[in-house]
């Protein structure tokens, strides 16, 4: 059964394959607005079946303990996904921990959605997942996001050279964390 959490506005959403028409739509309105901050897709990565494929993905990825991945939709509008956060790379053991990543659609900018959805996500991963740290690396020419992150609460911690290909090139990336202060 997928689960959901809430915020004051929003409904943070596990999404399986019967919402790709949504997850699709999403995409396709932010593609262009996202495309500096992703890697290169495959011309086929909006497709429906491509799209519900992952979803399926996510799913069991969530199954496994590997990563939880949301939807974010307006609770007075649930159908229309509007973002994503997703905490990826769930490592268990000695690091207790993971990777968060976020988007947005363009049409949901300046009203705090964001911040908003990482705080929630944050809150699941520590009381929740019981983890210890959630990790987030941010280009540095991101204002927005290194907004997002300083807001929520997250503490700078490195600077990494060309950690992930975005776009088609190296890109450097800021390394944030929150670490879970109640975890022994």
């Amino acid at each position: 059964m997928p689960r959901t959490w809430e915020t004051d506005r929003l409904l943070l959403r596990e999404f399986g394959p019967e919402h790709a028409s949504a997850m699709r739509d999403y995409g396709l309105r932010s593609r262009e607005f996202q495309a500096p901050w992703d890697p290169i897709r495959p011309v086929d990565f909006w497709d429906l079946p491509v799209v519900a494929a992952r979803l399926a993905g996510q799913v069991s990825d969530g199954a496994n303990d590997n990563a939880l991945c949301l939807c974010l939709t307006l609770k007075d509008d649930p159908e229309r996904v509007i973002g994503v956060a997703n905490l990826r790379n769930i490592v268990r053991g000695a690091l207790m921990g993971c990777h968060l990543g976020y988007g947005l659609a363009p049409d949901a900018l300046g009203h705090g959605y964001m911040t908003e959805a990482v705080q929630r996500t944050v809150s699941v991963a520590f009381c929740e997942l019981g983890l210890h740290r959630v990790e987030a690396n941010v280009i540095p020419r991101n204002v927005r996001s290194l907004a997002v992150l300083e807001r929520a609460g997250f503490t700078r911690e490195g600077f990494s050279a060309r950690y992930l290909r975005i776009a088609g090139r190296w890109e450097d990336h800021i390394r944030f964390a929150r670490i879970n202060d109640a975890t022994v």
